[in-house]
């Protein structure tokens, strides 16, 4: 199921992927409308019981986030609409995943100068919880690809992608203007 999820997802993670890579998280705008745009998707999430991830990681990581903004002295993320979950093994794809990520864009961060953006670092620097994506890995891998669970896990992995695209949009809406920077070649960030 591993290798389906990867597979049918690529399109969309390549979308997300390109959305936050453009971003300079180095500059107080860039790292402002990331965190903004991942605190909207977080706490749009209705977690799934079940799985390696669920309210008590999204509470850590929308706090951690709260501090950042705060430091930052950002303007409010955007709200969006809930997103009811009911696929574990989607939500742990997605939130496992997006915590590995982040630590391609945390060595981007610490580039920074401004002090103020130094300090504003509790997010990017969450643990990546290796271990829970490998036994996520190892579960993902001994399930079927076909048949109508791993397409309701697809399904609702697709979804939660597309929160975040949403989510980066509407922050980006809210946000002043940002000059995007590029992205090392073939880095997935989300």
């Amino acid at each position: 199921m591993r290798q389906r999820l990867r597979a049918d997802l690529a399109p969309s993670h390549e979308r997300l992927d390109r959305f936050f890579s453009d971003l300079d998280v180095s500059s107080r705008p860039g790292l402002s409308l990331f965190l903004r745009a991942h605190r909207a998707a977080f706490a749009a999430i209705r977690p799934a019981p079940g799985g390696r991830t669920g309210r008590p990681l999204l509470d850590r990581m929308i706090a951690a986030i709260d501090a950042d903004l705060a430091r930052l002295d950002a303007p409010a993320p955007p709200r969006l609409p809930p997103l009811v979950l009911h696929r574990p093994g989607a939500q742990d794809y997605v939130l496992l995943g997006s915590r590995l990520g982040s630590q391609l864009l945390r060595r981007r961060w610490q580039a920074a100068t401004d002090p103020c953006l130094r300090a504003a670092g509790a997010y990017l620097s969450l643990p990546p919880l290796t271990d829970q994506w490998r036994g996520f890995c190892d579960e993902a891998g001994a399930r079927p690809a076909r048949g109508a669970e791993a397409d309701a896990d697809l399904a609702e992995a697709g979804r939660l992608f597309e929160l975040f695209l949403s989510a980066g949009h509407a922050a980006r809406r809210s946000a002043p203007a940002l000059t995007p920077a590029p992205a090392p070649q073939n880095e997935r960030i989300a």
